[in-house]
């Protein structure tokens, strides 16, 4: 039975109905209002305790104030304070430097290093074709001063701007100690190529890639490589990821084509849920031999992203340690002064699944520790203590062989069928 509201308490209904509305809207209003007038006071306090304290060292400190030391330390300290391990602030040079790097080609001496137990400068590494290759400067090679200042005094951070940073045809002296002998060294700054990517034909026709780095050059290089080797005889494929940790994503694409059959195969999600494509596989060849990637804890960023597509698109298989997890896509901002800053602003995902290995990592389905240094011969890896690689090496050749036995199986059912 329907029963009738009476005209009044429908209208009291609905006048207690509006003003509920109102007043959750004005709860909800007057939270948000306070929690920024809160965040305004915060800033606030910030500015003004960053002036007194500037105010105080200026009048009292004994040792000069660098201007232009305080702002970079004030723009990184600011980005060290968000939850992003790849947030960065770059000087002028250091974001020239960065761009350089990038492209794949870089003006300076040719050397990367890093620092000491005892605070000089190690060697770990020298590019070929550089002028540091040519003068004979080897890894392990220690310098221990600049432009006659020892590195000790002079400070770390100080001498390896100093040793990094220049034009073209400009010169830095330095000293270099090796073996207890010191030599000095007086090189002038050209233009050379990195070298990010080099392939070694095995014994048993498996083909090693070797990476260094990834950059803009790197997916033209793989594909120059893979044009070497066309009349070859090829049974499989190692990618050898160990070390490498780039955020250039402009390269993958062009890297796994030719071992991938798929069309969008990563993109990059935002924080406003919105995509672009990261990685797609173009049309043309693409093989379906065996793959297998060597990965470590320092396998991150594009190269992570190569070996999480070619284990999900290829059917590849990982060896070696579990990767960085550093699955995120950074934005640079640039500034008029040619400084920059960087930050991560998408997390990358795969095409096929959304899935992703950010902060998770891509966990080897053969776990192989080794803490020695890795085989730069591949050649010899019969004879290497690389044990790494030596069992991507040893899943290729047990897939080929159980591929070639299976073809082998087929052809003979098939010629028993045929008669």
């Amino acid at each position: 039975m329907n029963r009738k509201i009476p005209i009044g308490i429908a209208i009291s209904i609905a006048a207690i109905a509006c003003a509920v509305t109102f007043v959750i809207t004005m709860t909800v209003s007057l939270n948000n209002y306070n929690g920024k007038i809160a965040d305004v006071q915060q800033r606030g306090e910030i500015y003004t305790r960053l002036q007194e304290i500037d105010s105080y060292i200026r009048n009292y400190s004994l040792y000069d104030v660098s201007d232009g030391d305080m702002k970079a330390g004030v723009y990184s300290g600011y980005l060290n304070c968000i939850d992003d391990n790849a947030a960065k602030y770059y000087t002028t040079d250091e974001y020239y430097y960065k761009t350089r790097m990038e492209s794949g080609n870089v003006v300076g001496l040719g050397m990367s290093f890093g620092k000491e137990e005892s605070g000089y400068i190690k060697i770990s590494d020298v590019y070929a074709d550089s002028p540091a290759a040519k003068e004979g400067i080897l890894p392990g090679d220690v310098i221990i001063s600049v432009e006659g200042t020892s590195i000790l005094e002079l400070g770390y951070d100080k001498a390896s701007e100093q040793l990094r940073y220049g034009d073209e045809g400009t010169k830095r002296r330095f000293v270099v100690r090796r073996s207890g002998e010191e030599t000095e060294y007086n090189l002038e700054r050209a233009s050379f190529e990195i070298p990010s990517l080099d392939a070694v034909l095995l014994d048993n026709g498996i083909l090693c890639f070797i990476f260094s780095s990834v950059n803009n050059a790197t997916g033209s290089k793989m594909s120059k490589l893979l044009n070497n080797y066309t009349d070859s005889v090829i049974t499989g494929y190692v990618f050898d990821l160990r070390g490498v940790s780039s955020g250039v994503y402009s390269s993958v694409s062009d890297i796994v084509s030719s071992f991938v059959d798929a069309e969008n195969i990563a993109f990059a999600e935002y924080k406003n849920q919105s995509t672009r494509v990261v990685a797609e596989s173009t049309d043309g060849y693409f093989t379906n031999l065996p793959v297998s990637i060597i990965i470590d804890e320092k396998t991150g960023g594009s190269a992570e992203l190569i070996a999480d597509i070619l284990r999900e698109y290829a059917d590849g298989i990982t060896v070696g340690e579990t990767s960085s997890g550093y699955g995120t896509l950074q934005e640079t901002r640039t500034f008029n002064d040619g400084t920059a800053i960087e930050i991560s602003v998408a997390l990358i995902k795969r095409g096929s699944d959304g899935g992703t290995y950010n902060e998770t990592g891509i966990s080897p389905e053969f776990m192989v520790e080794y803490d020695g240094a890795y085989e730069t011969n591949p050649a010899g890896y019969m004879d290497s203590s690389d044990t790494q690689l030596k069992k991507a090496v040893e899943v290729i050749s047990t897939r080929a062989a159980a591929a070639a036995g299976e073809a082998a199986a087929e052809t003979a059912a098939s010629e028993e069928r045929s008669q």
